[in-house]
């Protein structure tokens, strides 16, 4: 039995709205990928459709919104991303807590996470809906906790502070952003879809974020993503002279605790125990990024990366951000070192609890990721 049906969505979004131009064509190849799956392999729960519904609306509804601000103030398209700082590297490399460190500051513009979740103005609100924006994403996060508890040990998201642009991804329904949705047949789908639109449209949301907060126009993006890693080339396609962080970490840790924190986002919509097979199918997905990764690098040896280990954030990060800010030729500020301190010093790591995992808890074992990501090893073996 279908629980969804995409074009009802479609229909439903314009009503809700009035408008009808959704923008580039190329989203309904993956709407209608994800409704098939989802209706075919999920198992969504009764109690969650609903949720689900909106979740997938809330999407659609937005595209509409820009689509409306692009046509009215076609000047946005002329907003310059200029030479952005880019954190892209394996998940669970404490790549978030260097983001939102480094988001503390105010140095930066950043995707904060209401940014993401409602990105589009409210049309006739005052100042784009931005008081309205901001309650439907703490709703939001409110029932997250409620339904996957779990989800505050792995990657906690917090309406305020800053997030990654793979909520931005969710409009094109074309990378593995919208894992969330618990379709193995869409995720099968997602390995193999054109990353390009998925990347033209990020960049249009970015000139959009940017000329809706014009006050932090001056200021260098900070973006980050494991969405990212593999699909660099993409960036330096969309973008002039972006710059890189890689976080490095043993990929036997990533995997397991990456599957962890999918594990906990399923269950917002489905109530199924840990699928004991997963581990291997993360360990395909992350290291053909690996690999794409490292070809990358191979092939553009100009790039500018700086690689920084997880250990060192962990354990020394305000050292860390002195190098990434000597660097880039940034002003590190007294306020912004006292901003950072005082994140750092309100969320120790596992501030809201551990999570315990192995390689074998998922299906694999740590000799086979560190097989499967054998060329890595041996060219940041230091790092990790």
């Amino acid at each position: 039995m279908s629980i969804l049906e995409a074009n009802e969505l479609l229909l439903l979004a314009q009503a809700r709205t009035g408008l009808s131009d959704f923008g580039p064509e190329d989203f309904r190849e993956g709407l209608q990928t994800l409704i098939a799956g989802l209706n075919a392999d999920a198992e969504v729960r009764p109690d969650r459709v609903k949720h689900l519904r909106e979740n997938i609306l809330r999407i659609l509804v937005n595209r509409l919104w820009f689509h409306k601000d692009l046509a009215d103030h076609p000047e946005i398209l002329d907003e310059v991303i200029a030479s952005p700082i880019i954190i892209s590297s394996l998940p669970r490399t404490a790549s978030t807590k260097l983001h939102r460190l480094l988001g503390a500051t105010g140095d930066f513009q950043i995707v904060e996470y209401w940014k993401g979740h409602m990105f589009a103005r409210r049309p006739s609100l005052p100042d784009g809906g931005r008081e309205q924006r901001i309650a439907d994403t703490r709703a939001y996060e409110k029932w997250l906790y409620e339904v996957s508890p779990d989800m505050i040990t792995g990657h906690p998201v917090f309406t305020d502070e800053a997030e990654e642009e793979m909520q931005l991804f969710e409009y094109t329904f074309r990378t593995a952003s919208c894992g969330c949705f618990p379709s193995s047949s869409y995720f099968n789908w997602l390995l193999t879809a054109d990353p390009i639109p998925a990347y033209d449209y990020l960049k249009m949301q970015l000139q959009y974020l940017q000329w809706q907060f014009p006050e932090s126009r001056s200021k260098p993006w900070l973006l980050k993503t494991p969405v990212h890693f593999g699909l660099e080339s993409q960036l330096c396609r969309i973008f002039d002279r972006p710059r890189f962080i890689v976080t490095h970490r043993d990929p036997a840790k990533c995997v397991p605790s990456a599957a962890v924190v999918t594990y906990n986002w399923h269950r917002l919509y489905v109530d199924s125990e840990i699928d004991f097979t997963v581990g291997e199918g993360i360990a395909h997905y992350l290291g053909m990024a690996t690999d794409d990764h490292l070809a990358w690098r191979d092939t553009n040896p100009g790039l500018d990366i700086l690689d920084i280990a997880f250990n060192d954030i962990a354990l020394h990060d305000m050292d860390v951000v002195r190098t990434i800010y000597d660097r880039f030729g940034l002003k590190l500020t007294d306020k912004s070192r006292q901003a950072m301190q005082d994140w750092s010093a309100g969320n120790p790591r596992n501030k809201f609890g551990g999570h315990s995992y192995s390689a074998e808890q998922f299906g694999t074992s740590d000799a086979a990721i560190h097989k499967r990501f054998e060329a890595y090893i041996e060219r940041f073996g230091p790092l990790l």
